[in-house]
Parts: C-alpha cells; sequence; structure tokens
C-alpha cells in the first residue's frame, strides 16, 4: 500500500553542470569579441532603412528564447549543450547593446558599457568557479546522476566510462542508503545495468577529447619544469613591468604639485569621457593598476631566482585583484581593447596554477 508523504523542494545541480556553464561562458566571450570586431572592421553598418533600424540585440533575444526552448521541448542530453551554447551566443549579443539602453541619447559608445559587460562576464566566471567544486551528493542526488546517465542506454549511446559510472553510483547507494525503496530500486537497477540487456558502444573521441589528447601530447613532449617556469617569468614581467614603470614614473613627481597634476592629466586625457574628477580616477588607475604590476614584477624576479613559493603566490593575488577588481577601471578607460590584456592575465594565472600543481612539492 503506498503511503502519502511530503514534496521535496530541495533544488538538485544537474550532472555536468559545470560543462554546460563552460560552454555559455565560452560562446558569451566569443559572441561579444566578434560582435565588436566585426562591427569595427567593418564601419558599424546598420540593418535597416530611414525608419527602421534592426539592432543585433533583437538577434540575441531571439538567440535566447531559442535556447531556452530548446531543453523544454527536448529531452535528449544534447539539448541542454545546444542550450548553453545559443544561451551565452544571445546574450553576448544582448548585452553588447547595453550602453543604448542605459542613456537618454541610446549611445552604443557609452563609456560605462565595456565595463559593465566585463562585469556581468566576470560575475558568470565566479559562478562557474563555485559550480566546478563538486557537492557533496546524498542518496536522491546519486540517484538524479544515475537517472540521467541511463537516458544514454535509450539513446544506444552508453560508453564504458558511463557504465562503470552507473556501477560505482548504484553500489554506493545500495551501501550507504536506509531508506529501503531507494534500496530495492538501486538494486533492480543494478542489475539491469550488469545484465546482457544493455547495450554499450564504443566510445568515441569528441572535439574536446581529442582536445584533451592533444593538449597531454603536447604537455609530455615540451612542457619541461624549466619552461614553463621561464614561460612565466616572461609573462608576468610583460604584464607588470609596463604598470610597474608608469606607477614609478608618478611616484618621482609625486611631491611636486605642477609635475604631479601634469602627470595625472596625461592620464586622464585618455579616459573617454573628461570631468572635474578624472585626476582622481586616473590616481586610482595608477595607483591600483602600478600596484599589481610591481606585485608581478617582484613574483618574475623571485621566481628567476628559484624562489617558488612566494612568486607564485605574489602572482595569483596580483592577477586575481586585477581580473576582479582593476579591470573594471581599465574597461572604462581602454574600453574593448581590454579584452586582450584579461585573456592574457586569465591565461597567465591558469598557468601559475598549472605550475604549482605539477612542479611543487606540496607541504
Amino acid at each position: 500500500m503506498s503511503q502519502i508523504v511530503s514534496r521535496i523542494w530541495k533544488p538538485m545541480r544537474r550532472k555536468g553542470a559545470e560543462r554546460y556553464l563552460q560552454l555559455t561562458i565560452l560562446s558569451f566571450a566569443a559572441s561579444v569579441s566578434l560582435t565588436r570586431l566585426i562591427l569595427e572592421l567593418t564601419g558599424y553598418p546598420q540593418l535597416g532603412n530611414s525608419t527602421l533600424h534592426i539592432a543585433h540585440v533583437l538577434y540575441g533575444g531571439v538567440i535566447l528564447y531559442a535556447s531556452s526552448l530548446i531543453p523544454l521541448l527536448y529531452a535528449n542530453r544534447w539539448a541542454y549543450t545546444w542550450g548553453a551554447i545559443l544561451s551565452g551566443v544571445g546574450v553576448g549579443l544582448f548585452i553588447d547593446e547595453v550602453g543604448k539602453f542605459i542613456t537618454q541619447s541610446n549611445d552604443y559608445f557609452f563609456p560605462a558599457a565595456a565595463p559593465i559587460i566585463y562585469a556581468f562576464f566576470l560575475i558568470t566566471v565566479l559562478l562557474y568557479f563555485r559550480i566546478k567544486i563538486e557537492p557533496e551528493t546524498d542518496i536522491r542526488g546519486e540517484l538524479y546522476a544515475v537517472m540521467e546517465v541511463l537516458q544514454e542506454v535509450l539513446d544506444h549511446d552508453l560508453e564504458q566510462d558511463e557504465h562503470s559510472e552507473l556501477n560505482r553510483r548504484l553500489e554506493g547507494i545500495i551501501s550507504r542508503t536506509e531508506n529501503p525503496n531507494y534500496k530495492r530500486l538501486a538494486i533492480e537497477l543494478n542489475d539491469f545495468v550488469d545484465s546482457d540487456a544493455l547495450v554499450q558502444v564504443e566510445g568515441k573521441p569528441n572535439l574536446f577529447d581529442r582536445l584533451i589528447i592533444l593538449w597531454g601530447r603536447f604537455e609530455n613532449a615540451y612542457l619541461t619544469e624549466s619552461r614553463v617556469r621561464y614561460a612565466l617569468i616572461l609573462g608576468f614581467a610583460i604584464l607588470g613591468v609596463p604598470s610597474f614603470i608608469r606607477f614609478t614614473g608618478f611616484a618621482v613627481v609625486a611631491f611636486n604639485p605642477l609635475k604631479r597634476a601634469a602627470f595625472l592629466w596625461s592620464i586622464a586625457s585618455g579616459f573617454p569621457v573628461m570631468g572635474i574628477d578624472m585626476k582622481m580616477w586616473a590616481l586610482l588607475l595608477v595607483v591600483l593598476d602600478g600596484a599589481m604590476g610591481a606585485l608581478l614584477s617582484i613574483s618574475s624576479m623571485l621566481l628567476f631566482i628559484e624562489r617558488k613559493n612566494w612568486s607564485t603566490q605574489l602572482a595569483s593575488l596580483s592577477l586575481i585583484v586585477s581580473l576582479v577588481a582593476v579591470n573594471l577601471l581599465l574597461f572604462y578607460v581602454e574600453q574593448f581593447s581590454m579584452i586582450i590584456i584579461a585573456a592574457l592575465q586569465y591565461l597567465m594565472l591558469q598557468a601559475d596554477y598549472y605550475y604549482q600543481r605539477k612542479y611543487m612539492k606540496k607541504g
């Protein structure tokens, strides 16, 4: 006889959520970058006539709508992949026109648009790193994951590693659960998974798998400890020394009011909008960017003399602060040309983490 129980409202993270969010982030970045690049190269053409102007925010809205419909209409796992890609493309086209919708004059080139877009992108990246941390799943979460992998059985696409994952999860549920219904369900599913009725396919590497294989070969063949270390030394210096030199130039004239004002105005003259408080923002830019540049320059020197712990920790601190805080101001000043610098900073941060994981002894 069935029992009446209370409904469980606790949300459950989807298996592979971090991969879907990663696809969204990559397509988002590509959408904004390519849109700005194409418009710059083509002279910002407009689609329409004297009355109509069909802005690309409309394309973004249509693509976003399509990305929301796909997982609603289709139960296949590929629906989430395409939904993730299209949502990134759509939101990129949409938010690229944010300047028009925060100004009375519908100014696409409004300077604050660039840092707003970067901040929105940054929030998504921070969410990705939060989601990337594997949560501790309870029995209910394990069963959710099992049900999702079982979809591959229906599509005749169950590979050996997925079969092993099913076995591992089901055996864990059987040994851990105190709920007799969950245990019985897990036992029945495990018997089915181990039966001859289950069809497995030979795993064929997709594009991402092939890229991982190529990266592994490149890593084993070329990425020695000394090469990675010298690449980090060079990268830290390239990113840090110019900012440090500018900061040093400011320090030389800091105690001379006239020279200090002239120096700050030379920085402020490059700002997209001039105002009475621009010297304050120029000072903030020089100090913050210079401090981070100094840390990176010191990190480069420390790594050269093989003070690895101090070097990698200082570099990661500088790069994180730059990516999270300083770049918001730099995107306002430099606009979308900062995309390249921000990408290099992120690559150097990941290279720093890679060096710590692979070549530095723990403890």
